[in-house]
């Protein structure tokens, strides 16, 4: 039996990893996590300003077009405000538990709520 296989060389099986996992430090999550709820505070905080000027110039006939138009804007951009601030908390709540010096390993679905992917497509 031992004669049989003396010329023959076994192959091992590919490892197959499935998915797209990245080993990352925490160090770098925290950078990421830094520079983007500065973006959201920012962009939340433009559409503040936009809020006032808003409620500040001068107000439409009631029940025109204007009118209704202006209410959605408002409505729309205070939306927006609120998802700005609440995903900065939410990343600020990642960045306070992610210790530096580890290594975490990261999927798809991780890099994209740590928007470290972009959003939508681009092609």
């Amino acid at each position: 039996m031992k004669e049989q296989n003396e010329g023959k060389t076994t192959k091992q099986a590919p490892v197959l990893q499935r998915g797209v996992d990245m080993d990352v430090f925490g160090r770098a999550i925290i950078a990421q996590a830094d520079e983007r709820i500065q973006w959201h505070k920012r962009t939340a905080a433009r559409m503040e300003t936009e809020l006032k000027a808003i409620a500040e110039g001068p107000a439409p006939a009631v029940n025109s077009a204007d009118d209704w138009r202006l209410a959605v804007r408002k409505s729309d951009l205070q939306n927006k405000v609120d998802a700005h601030l609440e995903y900065a908390r939410f990343l600020a709540f990642v960045r306070k538990n992610i210790v530096p010096n580890r290594r975490y390993r990261l999927a798809l679905s991780d890099m994209s709520f740590l928007e470290i992917m972009p959003k939508g497509t681009y092609w």
